[in-house]
């Protein structure tokens, strides 16, 4: 294999898309749906019933998983964003022995049989080093080497796709 090295800085949007994932999938995402599919059919059929002090909770029960919770995770994610690591940057090396991910003069060596996972899902390819930690590659850094990085991931990792 040839070595794929990418360099890149994540913004605010790539956080925000990682967080999105991770918070809306499996249960959770079917509970998220079922739950304002439940609110918004109450509020609608008793809007003429209720007081206000109760249209106003139903409308932001409703609007929880819809507007809420993805407006929250984006300052969270604007503000991770700013944090001086994530401003640094990185660069990612996938070689034949794994991957080389190298910031701010320091790099840190993952090797293939530590047996990686990776997903990728429309717009990121996040590969995770262990239980804990995983790298994301927007699709803008991974646009001329995309189907290159897939082919790696998929011989040397355990991949699932959204």
């Amino acid at each position: 294999m040839n070595k794929i090295k990418i360099d890149m800085q994540l913004n605010a949007k790539d956080i925000w898309l990682f967080s999105m994932y991770h918070s809306n999938r499996g249960f959770l995402l079917i509970f998220n749906v079922l739950f304002t599919a439940v609110m918004y059919y109450y509020m609608i059929t008793s809007w003429n019933k209720i007081d206000t002090p109760r249209k106003i909770l139903f409308l932001v029960l409703a609007n929880m998983f819809l507007i809420i919770q993805p407006a929250m995770l984006y300052l969270k994610s604007a503000k991770q964003a700013r944090s001086e690591a994530i401003r640094a940057g990185l660069s990612l090396e996938m070689n034949d022995e794994g991957i080389v991910v190298s910031s701010k003069g320091e790099s840190v060596d993952f090797k293939w049989e530590s047996g990686f996972r990776s997903r990728i899902v429309p717009g990121i390819i996040i590969i995770y080093v262990d239980a804990v930690r995983g790298y994301l590659l927007p699709d803008r850094y991974t646009k001329e080497n995309k189907d290159k990085i897939v082919a790696v991931l998929k011989e040397k990792t355990r991949v699932s796709f959204l």
